[in-house]
């Protein structure tokens, strides 16, 4: 976990992952083993979890054996990540990022006083971040209290800190949320949209730091994709909007607008904008419609399968998340860092090297611009990942789950249990069934509405109409069979 928390905070979220992920008490002696730190230690990191847990009645749930053994529960749809969230909140460095937002003109020896501290130990602390804001390609000032970059990035970065630090609620930005509102609903007027909720959350928040930023920090918006947008003729429809609301604002910040408008999901669901947005990129050969065409030729290289990019609607989503790339650089979980494909190679690494051989093809059918898009693999990955699973085109990474099912019904009833299982898991695995001329010593899973000796093949007893508990238990199977292929 490559944050700014400090050695004591990580170990305390890492006992707290390691006790919810073991399906079973944890002697204190494993606990200290994996932290490396003392019994006494280990005690008073779960004294400290009881009391936060506190806050969380029933939430997540601490049991302790006698100081002896530990484990640990959480109610099934409570996000875990707004307990690991109260130790950042508690930490100098989360006050001091906050502290740069909220006051762009003040030092570090402001910060200190805010603080009633001294100046040596606010800069140790605010050295720590430095490297943090190197993985952005963001240089940071300590002593100036300075982000230096492209103010795309600068942006995005309290963007993505403000959105993932308020999860739970609560409006962190000083311009008043109740006019952000209402330039919402002037918004859906001119438009003639109606936003969703996650929809509004995005603008509002994106808006709030425009509106701030943007009184003393100018944005550049590239003169190439400046002609990008004027091809589209609804970007008319953002001054008309600026206009209602009484914003004046600068015209590289009306071409940025439109830019997180679109690129941030906000116009999402709405065709009329998706295709003219997706065409206006097309005729203009856009930088990202170029990624787009690297992407569809490695596609077709690597998968022999064409990407439809004769749909708008599709053009118009590969295009948008290539440029919200463009504006970050990173992964854009601020906090803890969590790198999907990382997961995915733990996972499933034979997928991971389909997608990390996808990349290599991209590049090499990419020219020097389109590389840099590229390169910002970090965010790439998932939705390139999304899109080969979409099209099933990850299932050729595996080897089939080889399946026999060997019942005493008529022919009939396995060609219904063949599609059904096709249907109910076919989209998550790949599958190959087989039947009685096939050596049971040939397949991963016997299915039979009767026992049969299969040896160390797994067999699972279905009935003649499959209960609940049958589907889930071919699900625990399937799962178990997937990960030792």
């Amino acid at each position: 976990m490559q944050t700014f928390l400090t050695k004591v905070s990580q170990k305390k979220i890492k006992m707290i992952h390691l006790l919810l992920e073991t399906d079973r008490w944890c002697s204190i002696e494993e606990l200290q083993n994996e932290l490396k730190v003392s019994s006494k230690s280990i005690l008073n990191y779960l004294t400290d979890l009881e009391e936060l847990f506190q806050q969380y009645p029933d939430k997540v749930i601490l049991k302790n054996e006698n100081n002896r053994r530990f484990s640990m529960e959480k109610q099934e749809n409570f996000p875990i990540y707004t307990i690991y969230l109260h130790f950042y909140r508690k930490l100098y460095n989360y006050h001091l990022i906050e502290f740069m937002y909220q006051h762009p003109e003040k030092n570090l020896e402001d910060y200190a006083d805010a603080q009633y501290t001294s100046v040596s130990t606010v800069f140790r602390y605010a050295k720590l971040l430095v490297k943090y804001f190197e993985r952005y390609r963001i240089t940071f000032h300590p002593f100036k209290l300075e982000l230096e970059a492209k103010e795309q990035y600068i942006r995005s970065f309290y963007y993505y800190f403000y959105w993932h630090s308020t999860r739970t609620g609560g409006w962190p930005f000083k311009f008043s949320k109740e006019k952000i509102e209402n330039y919402l609903l002037k918004f859906e007027r001119i438009y003639h949209i109606q936003l969703d909720p996650l929809q509004k959350r995005v603008f509002s928040y994106w808006l709030a730091v425009i509106l701030e930023r943007s009184s003393f920090a100018s944005i550049i918006v590239d003169k190439t994709d400046q002609q990008v947008i004027k091809k589209d003729p609804f970007f008319l429809l953002i001054g008309q909007w600026l206009e209602a609301i009484e914003i004046p604002l600068s015209e590289d910040e009306q071409y940025f607008l439109y830019q997180v408008i679109y690129s941030f999901g906000v116009i999402d669901g709405n065709p009329t904008y998706e295709n003219s947005y997706a065409k206006s990129h097309e005729i203009s050969d856009s930088l990202c419609y170029r990624t787009l065409v690297a992407l569809e030729n490695a596609v077709k290289k690597e998968f022999d399968f064409r990407l439809d990019t004769d749909d708008q609607e599709l053009v118009f989503n590969f295009v948008a998340f290539h440029e919200r790339s463009r504006f970050f650089f990173g992964n854009t979980d601020l906090f803890f860092n969590r790198s999907y494909a990382k997961e995915i190679k733990a996972e499933n690494p034979r997928i991971y090297k389909r997608i990390k051989q996808l990349q290599k093809t991209v590049r090499k059918y990419a020219e020097k611009e389109v590389l840099q898009v590229i390169d910002n693999w970090e965010q790439l990955f998932l939705n390139y990942y999304y899109i080969l699973d979409y099209y099933d085109l990850l299932l050729s990474a595996m080897d089939p789950i080889k399946i026999l099912i060997q019942d005493d019904l008529h022919h009939t009833h396995r060609l219904w249990l063949m599609n059904k299982i096709h249907r109910l898991f076919g989209h998550s695995y790949l599958l190959a069934f087989y039947d009685y001329q096939t050596a049971i010593t040939e397949v991963d899973l016997v299915i039979s509405n009767y026992y049969l000796d299969t040896q160390d093949i797994p067999l699972l007893l279905m009935k003649n109409l499959p209960t609940e508990r049958n589907w889930r238990q071919l699900e625990e199977l399937l799962y178990r069979i997937a990960q030792e292929k």
